[in-house]
C-alpha cells in the first residue's frame, strides 16, 4: 500500500514537472501546418487559407517574420503579440494566374517560440487552366486578322540548306479575306494557306528559306508585305531573320586536311580610357595557318566600331594580314563594348569575333 502511494505521488510529481516546463515561455501550436485547395481555376483568383494557432505557453508569443516561397504571398498575419492562450492566424495567398498544373508551395514563420521558432507552413493543389482565347493562339494583330507571330526566324541556317517555318492565321472580322505577299526576299518562297479566309477561318503562311540565294553571311533581316483584299497597310509587315553560314558539309576528308585556317594573334583588345569624341585604331593580326588560301568572306562590326577588310581578301598559306578596327568615342560615355565579326572560308572557325 505504502508503495502504491509513493508511486502515485511520484507520478505526480513528474506530471506537474512536465506541465510547468511546458508553460515556461512562448510555445506557438497549429490547428494543421498543410492546406489542400484541391482543384481551382485558374481564372478564379487569389486562392487564400487562414492557417490558425494558439500560444500554448506562458509568455507572449511574437511573430517576427513571415517567409512565402515564389507564387505564394501572405499578405497579413497577426503582428500584434499573442497572449498565453489566445489565437492568432497567417494568411496564404496563391495567385494561380499562368500558373496551370500542380503547385507546392510553403510559407516559413519566424517566432520567439521557445521550442519551434521555425514552423514551415505548406500549400498544396492543383491549377485548372483557363479555356484557350483567340489572343492566347494569336497574340499578335494585324488588321483583320491575328497570328501566332510575326517573324520567320531562321537561326543558323547554312548556305547549303533549304528550310521552311510557318506563321498561323486567323481571321478575326466579320468579312472574307484575300491574302497575298509582296516583296518578298529572293531567297525566300513564300505560299499562303487558304489565300482567301472566311470569318472565324485560320490559315498557314509557309515560307522557306533557300540558303544558296543568300548573297551574305552572318545575321540577313528581310521584310515581307501582306496585302489584305488588294490593299498594302505600312503597318502589315512580316520579318525574316536568319544567322546564315557557309556550309561545308560536302568537303571529302582530303578537302578538309588542305582547308585553311585563321589564327588571330588575340581576339580582345582593351582600349583603356578615352576621352570623349577621341577615336582609336587598333589592328588584329591574323596568319593563315592552313594549306590553301583563306578568303575573308565578310567583316561586320557592330554599331559604333568601324571594321576595314585586309588590303587584299585572299591570303596565301603562310601569310598575315590584319583587320583594322576604329572606335570612335564621340557620343560615347561609360564603358563600351563593341564587337567585329569576321567570316572566312576555314571549315573549323568560319566565324570569329573580335
Amino acid at each position: 500500500m505504502l508503495q502504491r502511494c509513493f508511486t502515485i505521488i511520484s507520478a505526480l510529481i513528474i506530471s506537474i514537472s512536465a506541465l510547468n516546463a511546458q508553460q515556461q515561455g512562448p510555445h506557438i501550436a497549429f490547428d494543421k501546418v498543410l492546406h489542400d485547395y484541391g482543384k481551382i481555376n485558374e481564372n478564379d483568383g487569389l486562392a487564400k487559407y487562414n492557417f490558425e494557432f494558439t500560444n500554448t505557453g506562458s509568455a507572449p508569443l511574437i511573430i517576427n517574420e513571415v517567409k512565402p516561397t515564389c507564387g505564394c504571398t501572405s499578405s497579413d498575419y497577426t503582428k500584434q503579440p499573442v497572449n498565453p492562450g489566445e489565437k492568432g492566424f497567417i494568411s496564404a495567398e496563391y495567385n494561380p494566374k499562368n500558373r496551370p498544373g500542380p503547385f507546392n508551395k510553403t510559407i516559413r514563420v519566424i517566432t520567439n517560440s521557445v521550442d519551434n521558432p521555425n514552423v514551415l507552413l505548406r500549400i498544396k493543389g492543383d491549377v485548372n487552366p483557363k479555356p484557350r482565347s483567340i489572343e492566347d493562339d494569336y497574340p499578335r494583330e494585324m488588321g483583320p486578322l491575328r497570328f501566332d507571330n510575326t517573324q520567320f526566324a531562321y537561326m543558323n541556317i547554312t548556305t547549303g540548306e533549304k528550310r521552311m517555318s510557318t506563321l498561323k492565321f486567323a481571321n478575326t472580322s466579320d468579312k472574307e479575306l484575300t491574302l497575298e505577299m509582296e516583296r518578298v526576299p529572293s531567297y525566300i518562297d513564300v505560299v499562303i494557306k487558304p489565300s482567301t479566309v472566311k470569318p472565324g477561318e485560320t490559315g498557314e503562311i509557309h515560307a522557306t528559306f533557300f540558303g544558296d540565294k543568300v548573297n551574305e553571311l552572318g545575321y540577313v533581316r528581310g521584310r515581307m508585305s501582306l496585302k489584305i483584299n488588294g490593299d498594302i497597310n505600312p503597318r502589315n509587315n512580316i520579318a525574316v531573320t536568319a544567322m546564315v553560314k557557309e556550309d561545308f558539309s560536302q568537303l571529302t576528308p582530303e578537302e578538309l586536311a588542305n582547308a585553311p585556317k585563321i589564327v588571330f594573334d588575340n581576339l580582345k583588345f582593351n582600349f583603356e580610357t578615352l576621352t570623349e569624341g577621341e577615336s582609336i585604331t587598333h589592328e588584329f593580326k591574323f596568319t593563315n595557318q592552313g594549306k590553301s588560301d583563306l578568303i575573308i568572306r565578310k567583316v561586320h562590326a557592330s554599331c559604333g566600331c568601324t571594321a576595314v577588310a585586309p588590303p587584299k581578301t585572299a591570303i596565301k598559306p603562310g601569310e598575315s594580314s590584319v583587320i583594322k578596327a576604329t572606335f570612335n568615342s564621340r557620343g560615347k560615355h561609360g564603358r563600351q563594348h563593341k564587337t567585329i565579326r569576321v567570316y572566312a572560308n576555314d571549315p573549323e572557325n568560319s566565324e570569329t569575333t573580335l
